[in-house]
């Protein structure tokens, strides 16, 4: 008793010292260390992966007690609500009492959309020659007939304001960050000319300097950042969770599961059933991650359903039929809800992509839609004919075939015979003996059921 009141003691004091480490860790992490900042760059749309990189990122330095971040970026844009999560990781940083700077760089970078509110949330925002911030006009569906303006003004309106707060916390010129919100505006960190009517990012003061050198290193260099600093991409775990949000991949890697695992119901092999449901399973989590609409995946599981019906139709019109439907749900997955009336004025922006369906996408679906409905017509014909071949080695062929024992047979047992030049398994109700003419009667599943020839 003694000695388990011992290791229970023990036990308490390991659970206590776990309890107690994170509040100790957390205690000592609010102090920043003068030194290096910490860079990071992101070359990419901002989705799910984006920010989780940045999650990542502002973990890493807090945890490395780096008193800055350099972020480098260059966006197209993307989802809402990845940009909005971005954002919040950065105000954390800086109420840890870290400096966030944006550096839009190398020559020819650009962060648009999605990207510009990301820089706006900045405590600083440095641009290489070459480059260009703003066009942040979202991208909102799912509108209501006859609703369009309205939601539309009223959406707008809510990011040039968001826009406009992430601005003026910086000290940064509002009214203009605030056009590229209402009008589209992008600036350049160039003077305008009369061959690029662009306006001058640091003339209107959106950003806070430009810096002398077009290249990366030029451009971490001019801020002070040593040559030996590491810049940090993308971990393995952000870009696959990048791939699979994507609604793009996850869509065609659905219809990929689906074919694989019909293919396998055509010609079993178990491997392809399992493969297939494992793609479709993945294809589900990253447009969960996403943030499709329950109706959406829906209709995309019932197109499968009719996908998996041509099995038992096998005229080709349930798959054609499934793939429609299919292809209405993947449209669907973009169609995000409008902002609900609740939410104008507390504070929540509406949910909105910055980027629209690309031209390819479409062209891939309808391409895999349609060698879904073709490869089912297919299938069925390969089964059709191996339906027709004559089957080799049926048991029900031989009988009243003739064979002799090759064994000594028990009655009701099991022997072996040579019947059609090979040897059988066999049973009878008599005893036989080896080298006895027999002549098969029945088949048992694999068995052959015989009898004694008379002579």
């Amino acid at each position: 008793m003694k000695a388990l009141r011992l290791v229970f003691a023990a036990a308490l004091l390991v659970v206590l010292a776990a309890q107690l480490a994170p509040i100790h860790a957390q205690a000592g992490s609010n102090a920043c260390q003068a030194g290096s900042p910490y860079v990071a760059s992101l070359n990419g749309n901002i989705d799910p992966g984006a920010a989780d990189f940045m999650s990542t990122t502002v973990s890493n330095a807090e945890s490395l007690h780096a008193c800055s971040i350099v972020f480098v970026l260059t966006t197209d844009g993307g989802d809402g609500a990845s940009m909005q999560s971005m954002v919040t990781s950065i105000e954390s940083y800086q109420a840890w009492g870290g400096n966030f700077t944006t550096l839009v760089a190398p020559e020819g970078a650009y962060a648009f959309s999605a990207g510009s509110y990301i820089a706006e949330a900045s405590n600083s925002i440095f641009m290489a020659p070459g480059t260009t911030i703003g066009s942040a006009t979202p991208i909102v569906s799912g509108i209501p007939t006859g609703e369009e303006n309205t939601t539309m003004t009223k959406d707008i309106n809510a990011f040039a304001s968001y826009m406009q707060t992430l601005t003026s916390a910086h000290g940064r010129n509002a009214t203009a960050t605030a056009l590229m919100v209402t009008k589209g505006v992008s600036y350049c960190s160039t003077p305008a000319s009369s061959a690029i009517p662009c306006p001058s990012a640091l003339k209107y003061h959106v950003v806070d300097a430009v810096l002398s050198a077009t290249t990366l290193q030029g451009a971490l260099a001019d801020l002070g950042v040593p040559a030996s600093t590491p810049v940090n991409t993308p971990g393995i775990r952000s870009s696959l969770i990048s791939i699979l949000s994507d609604p793009n991949v996850s869509s065609l890697l659905f219809l990929v599961g689906v074919f694989a695992v019909m293919a396998d119901i055509y010609h079993p092999t178990i491997v392809l059933s399992v493969v297939g449901v494992v793609v479709i399973a993945i294809a589900l989590f990253g447009l969960g991650v996403f943030g499709a609409s329950p109706l959406a995946v829906l209709l995309m599981i019932v197109g499968a359903a009719f996908i998996f019906l041509e099995v038992k139709t096998q005229h080709g019109i349930s798959a054609l039929l499934g793939v429609v439907i299919f292809v209405f749900g993947f449209l669907l997955v973009y169609q995000l809800p409008p902002a609900s009336p609740s939410n104008q004025g507390s504070g929540q922006l509406p949910p909105v992509n910055f980027s629209g369906i690309p031209d390819i996408t479409y062209g891939l679906i309808v391409a895999l839609g349609a060698a879904i409905v073709i490869g089912s017509l297919y299938l069925r014909s390969i089964r059709e004919g191996l339906r027709k071949r004559p089957k080799v080695n049926e048991p029900t062929a031989l009988i009243g075939r003739e064979g002799t024992m090759e064994s000594d047979h028990v009655k009701g047992g099991r022997g072996v015979a040579e019947i059609a030049s090979e040897e059988w398994t066999v049973t009878s109700d008599q005893d036989l003996r080896r080298g006895d003419a027999v002549r098969v009667k029945g088949v048992q599943g694999n068995t052959l059921v015989v009898e004694k020839k008379e002579t």
